[in-house]
């Protein structure tokens, strides 16, 4: 974590000089953690002090290794550090190997920070080849190198979570140094409705170079407390790693934004030192196969013992059709600044993405703690669409939905649509739940979101989002016998082609498990 630019402020959540203390309360976490990431800024301001000393001779202490991280372009003009992340150069970087060298400590790595993506996104006036950047961020290395000739070197990079750029990323700094780059750390836009398929493209490509790949886990800016950062933190990795396959060679959970505020203990829920913990926690295999109308399938620890007495749910998402009626639910806290919000989705609109789109939005349901009725104007389309705005030049009507009326919608790639409903009062600080039910044919994957918008007077306050992709129906739920088996009924299935799903929620001790196995009728 960087307690220097949190949102640009000098902010330092309390304990956390207390990590690096002899004795302070993360010894367990501290075991997993391999690599301890310093900013390049915190070490200039602090390079000369006893504390600075102490920080590195505690963290190497723990067998715990040293790498920093800074922008590996030389700065000129309005190209510098304080305007461009990515801008800082030869100098700066080797005078921080010099200071960390002189209290004893040893660099295992310098993370080259944005190089690549800020000399070719941002002014014009800043912008270069990939070849020239790698040249410039060359010196750069090499004034590292002088100092600490074995440390490892990798990129941060962005890259727009686009496999050709990270190639021409990595074909530049191969031609440049002679040599693949140690590892690529993608640092990802989670705001983009598909980055964990990318991100896994990215693996999968920088892995197929030899090179070592690494993913940032965090949560959102605009998040409201420790514990719904920390919770979005953890539902990212589990996404990414049992949802969508992802085996990351070096993880970061990192944050820079106003949460979470305390590092420990790492006993307690709510603290970072809690969520490495969650991190490390071994994982589960789970598997299903079908016998005629039955799923049947076993859960075990990653050594192969079963687990007994635990929640399987199995599900069905279907793969061909139109898909079946299922709820789309995200739950939170209203923002304090929030006084009134609406709900809606959009298609190729307000959002990077394109594709096309089949779906039937049967309702959507908003309720605070102690809400009895749905505050969503309107919100069965019992009255058609009185109440809600449509925009767009995408096909929309009413048609059948799974209790009465829904509104459809059918859109090409080239075509888009925007849907609110009538506004509604929220209260600040009460705890929220929003559900869209919707039938979502399969295809439709990429192509927009669902959406809940908390505003005021002076416009939006925040925006908690949910992508338009297949849904998957509830078929069963069992408790896993003494030997980690379950056997559950089948029930009527969708006709076509689906993906018959067991899913393990994984506890304190454990992490989620996922199995699936194609079924057609």
């Amino acid at each position: 974590m960087d307690p220097n630019r949190r949102l640009g402020e000098s902010i330092y959540p309390p304990d956390f000089y207390e990590l690096f203390r002899d004795g302070s309360a993360w010894q367990q976490a501290a075991e997993g953690v391999h690599v301890v990431i310093l900013y390049l800024s915190w070490i200039e301001s602090h390079h000369n002090t006893a504390e600075f000393r102490s920080i590195i001779e505690n963290i190497q202490s723990r067998g715990i290794a040293i790498a920093f991280e800074a922008g590996p372009l030389t700065e000129r003009g309005q190209c510098n550090a304080s305007t461009i992340e990515g801008f800082s150069g030869a100098k700066p970087a080797g005078d921080v190997a010099n200071y960390i060298a002189g209290v004893g400590g040893t660099l295992y790595a310098y993370e080259l920070e944005h190089g690549f993506g800020a000399a070719t996104y941002n002014d014009p006036a800043c912008r270069m080849s990939p070849l020239a950047i790698a040249q410039d961020a060359a010196n750069t290395i090499q004034a590292v190198w002088e100092v600490f000739p074995e440390a490892k070197m990798g990129l941060i990079e962005t890259a727009n979570l686009d496999v050709k750029t990270v190639a021409t990323w990595m074909d530049a700094y191969r031609e440049v140094m002679g040599r693949e780059m140690d590892y690529f750390h993608l640092d990802i836009s989670y705001y983009r409705i598909d980055w964990a398929q990318r991100a896994k493209e990215i693996e999968d490509y920088v892995k197929s170079r030899g090179v070592e790949f690494g993913i940032f886990y965090f949560g959102d800016v605009d998040d409201g407390s420790d514990e719904e950062w920390l919770e979005r933190t953890e539902q990212r990795f589990v996404e990414y790693e049992v949802l969508h396959g992802g085996q990351p060679d070096h993880v970061m959970l990192h944050s820079w934004h106003p949460y979470p505020m305390r590092f420990l203990p790492e006993t307690e829920p709510g603290t970072f030192t809690n969520l490495i913990l969650r991190y490390l926690r071994p994982r589960s295999m789970l598997n299903v196969h079908t016998a005629g109308q039955t799923a049947q399938g076993v859960l075990q620890d990653e050594d192969g013992n079963p687990i007994a007495n635990a929640l399987v749910q199995i599900k069905v998402r279907p793969i061909s059709g139109e898909g079946v009626f299922a709820e789309y639910t995200v739950s939170g806290t209203v923002p304090e600044d929030a006084t009134f919000a609406d709900v809606g989705m959009r298609i190729n609109l307000e959002c990077d993405c394109v594709g096309t789109a089949n779906l039937a939005l049967d309702q959507v349901e908003y309720l605070q703690a102690g809400d009895a009725n749905n505050r969503v104007p309107n919100g069965r389309f019992s009255n058609g669409l009185n109440g809600w705005g449509v925009w767009g030049n995408a096909e929309t009507n009413l048609v059948a939905g799974a209790s009465g009326n829904a509104l459809g919608i059918r859109s090409a790639r080239n075509q888009f649509m925007g849907l609110n409903s009538a506004q509604f009062a929220v209260t600040p600080g009460s705890e929220f739940t929003v559900t869209f039910t919707a039938r979502v044919d399969p295809r439709s994957q990429g192509s927009g979101y669902f959406n809940l918008v908390f505003q005021n007077q002076s416009g939006e306050v925040r925006r908690f989002t949910l992508p338009i992709q297949g849904g998957e129906a509830m078929m069963a739920e069992t408790i896993t016998a003494a030997d980690g088996s379950y056997t559950v009924e089948l029930g009527i299935l969708p006709q076509g082609e689906s993906a018959l799903i067991a899913w393990f929620p994984g506890d304190d001790q454990l992490w989620p498990a996922l199995a699936e196995t194609l079924i057609r009728r």
